[in-house]
């Protein structure tokens, strides 16, 4: 029996390796990282080995499997805020230079109405060096020569930007559709 189980696993582990790692990568951004997770999602498979069901279910179980550890890395201590919503804005703006369908085109264009509606809130400062990182793509050394502040500054003002943001889409519930758009442009089931 001991047998049989583990030819099935290693059997799964080989059909959905790659593209479970190339999944768990889209989401986090760090490809060490999507390999652990992949094989943490395997471990846990063969330690349930006996309540496996071969009707189909297996694909679904490992994509959620890998999407929910994806989800528990980046909102765990070693992924911290702040790298979570520079991977989201980059990622959005990735997403608004591809060919997407016009549903994804819609969400991402309330995303961006709405990190625009946040901007108005913050104090002027913080706001002028949000604007000059994220619209301009300036550097905290070159925002920093510009606005004439020190770098620790910079870095304070952004950091409390992306961290208000973070909280700001967070209560809106839309950092999910991050998510969302970035598996319909995968289809990976």
């Amino acid at each position: 029996m001991l047998n049989a189980d583990f030819q099935l696993v290693e059997q799964l582990f080989r059909q959905y390796y790659k593209i479970l790692r190339a999944y768990a990568f889209r989401l986090i951004n760090d490809q060490n990282v999507a390999e652990d997770i992949v094989q943490d999602v395997f471990v846990a498979l063969w330690n349930r080995r006996t309540e496996l069901h071969t009707d189909g279910t297996i694909k679904s179980y490992l994509f959620k499997a890998v999407y929910n550890k994806s989800l528990n890395y980046l909102n765990s201590k070693k992924y911290t805020e702040e790298d979570s919503l520079e991977l989201f804005i980059d990622q959005l703006n990735a997403l608004q230079t591809q060919d997407g369908n016009q549903e994804n085109l819609f969400l991402v264009k309330e995303l961006q109405k709405e990190i625009e509606n946040f901007t108005h809130t913050l104090p002027r400062q913080v706001k002028r060096v949000f604007i000059l990182s994220r619209a301009r793509g300036l550097k905290i050394p070159e925002i920093a020569h510009e606005m004439e502040l020190s770098h620790k500054t910079v870095e304070k003002y952004l950091s409390k930007a992306l961290a208000d943001l973070h909280i700001y889409l967070k209560d809106k519930d839309l950092l999910g559709f991050l998510v969302f758009i970035t598996y319909s442009q995968n289809n990976f089931f």
